[in-house]
């Protein structure tokens, strides 16, 4: 029996399969996500208005193509319908197009009843003007870090007290500044007490390595066959009287902090060749061990020796001055910067006065025989006595008559020994008579093994009355 095609009824329905058709080619059209869809052979049927803005191709181009050859073409860099048909379920990528735009894409299978894909609907989301917002963002981070870092120095200047009229020290801290976060060796040169080892922890807090170790060892002030150990640690058994576990050296402790190498130019010949290897190869040894560790530390030295006549004279070696020579910083003594010597007893007696919880003040007179002193012992000395005259003045004014009595300025000249007219307690004199010997030979000879050659006494007591001093 045949059977009756009613063609009215195929045309109603045609209307309304027409009339759904161009329901969703609207709703496609107006979105404002870009929208394909794919048949079972990764042929495009559909796609929205805005694929030329999107994909930089126009529609005609497009519908009936293999989405799979529109990668071969360089109109996306890779194909969503590809992945949804391999992974067999929905899937988001980011994917580039011809036009320079970064799509957010989503592809969605859709099944029939035997679980076949039949269709894949790619819905895909502009997101260039997200990702040009997120590298704005990230370059202005990048600003705020540099802003942030640069106002974190200024206030380590200001909190460490680093005021100074002098041209050469502001040269100095604007040196310092420009190269606090770099990893090239520094080496800090002056006499003793101008403030290496102050300069030296003012880096470390200036730089990126500020909340790393910072490991100070004094070169002068341990005896040589314990130096060696002390830098690069031992293993156990090394030697006699070794700790059983070994030990790390410094170099080891400071990790990615930074070494203060104090007093370099008192290193052994031997020494000066083992810290030259580590600086060329950033590697070191324990005593006793067969594999060297790496170093990562930033190196700082300093010395009140003139290096380059210890060259000459066969003391120290060439090579390694040369590795140390990277940024060199002479500081110059208290006598170069009268100028700061206002500043600095001003700093120091405040400091002293928070510290004792006083309020003494110096008169003209006293500010003046101050000013005028020579300072042999640098800034260090002059901490220490305006520390000795908040301590030891019984007024709240500080006269000269009293600055006298501790510096014993006659003149205003510097002078070199006790004055027998000032009567002040015998141990107390001697006191003054023995650190002003070793301020002296401290100027003279440098090291504390000649120190102790011409002052007749061990190198161990030498170092500890340094010490004592702060020296």
């Amino acid at each position: 029996m045949e059977t009756l095609i009613d063609y009215n009824v195929l045309k109603e329905e045609l209307k309304d399969y027409e009339q759904l058709y161009n329901e969703i080619k609207i709703a496609i059209d107006t979105t404002f996500d870009q929208i394909t869809i794919v048949d079972r052979n990764a042929k495009i049927l559909c796609v929205g208005d805005l694929c030329e803005e999107s994909f930089g191709i126009s529609q005609s181009e497009i519908i009936g193509e293999d989405a799979n050859n529109l990668v071969k073409k360089g109109i996306f860099d890779k194909s969503i319908t590809a992945e949804v048909f391999e992974k067999r379920e929905k899937v988001t990528i980011i994917q580039k197009t011809a036009s320079n735009k970064k799509l957010l894409v989503t592809g969605i299978p859709i099944f029939n009843e035997k679980k076949e894909i039949v269709k894949v609907i790619n819905i895909s989301k502009d997101i260039t003007s997200i990702e040009q917002l997120k590298n704005q963002i990230e370059n202005t981070g990048e600003m705020m870090e540099w802003f942030r870092k640069e106002l974190l120095k200024r206030k380590v200047i200001q909190e460490k007290k680093i005021i100074t009229k002098n041209s050469t020290m502001q040269k100095i801290m604007e040196l310092i500044k420009r190269t606090a976060d770099v990893d090239s060796t520094v080496l800090l040169l002056g006499e003793t007490g101008v403030g290496k080892g102050f300069l030296a922890k003012t880096i470390h807090e200036m730089s990126n390595r500020k909340n790393k170790p910072f490991v100070t060892i004094n070169c002068g002030a341990i005896p040589e066959n314990l130096l060696e150990s002390e830098l690069f640690g031992y293993e156990e058994g090394a030697f006699t009287g070794a700790n059983k576990k070994g030990k790390k050296g410094l170099f080891e402790e400071a990790k990615d902090g930074i070494v203060f190498l104090d007093e370099i130019g008192e290193l052994s010949m031997k020494l000066q060749v083992k810290l030259l290897s580590v600086l060329q190869d950033r590697k070191a040894s324990r005593i006793g061990a067969l594999r060297p560790y790496e170093i990562k530390a930033r190196i700082i030295a300093a010395t009140n020796k003139d290096l380059k006549k210890a060259i000459t004279n066969g003391e120290f070696r060439q090579d390694l001055y040369y590795r140390l020579n990277i940024i060199p910083i002479n500081i110059p003594s208290l006598r170069e910067r009268i100028e700061d010597i206002p500043i600095l007893i001003n700093v120091f007696l405040k400091k002293n006065n928070e510290k004792y919880f006083f309020e003494k003040s110096l008169t003209q007179d006293a500010y003046k025989l101050l000013i005028s002193y020579k300072w042999l012992g640098n800034i260090r000395e002059l901490e220490n006595i305006i520390e000795r005259l908040v301590i030891t003045c019984g007024e709240d004014i500080i006269t000269s008559k009293q600055v006298l009595e501790i510096i014993h300025l006659e003149n205003n000249k510097n002078v070199n020994y006790i004055e027998a007219n000032t009567v002040i307690p015998l141990k107390e004199a001697t006191k003054e008579l023995e650190r002003q010997l070793l301020i002296k030979a401290k100027q003279e000879y440098k090291t504390t093994r000649k120190i102790a050659t011409v002052l007749k006494i061990n190198q161990s007591t030498v170092v500890r009355k340094l010490k004592e001093y702060n020296i």
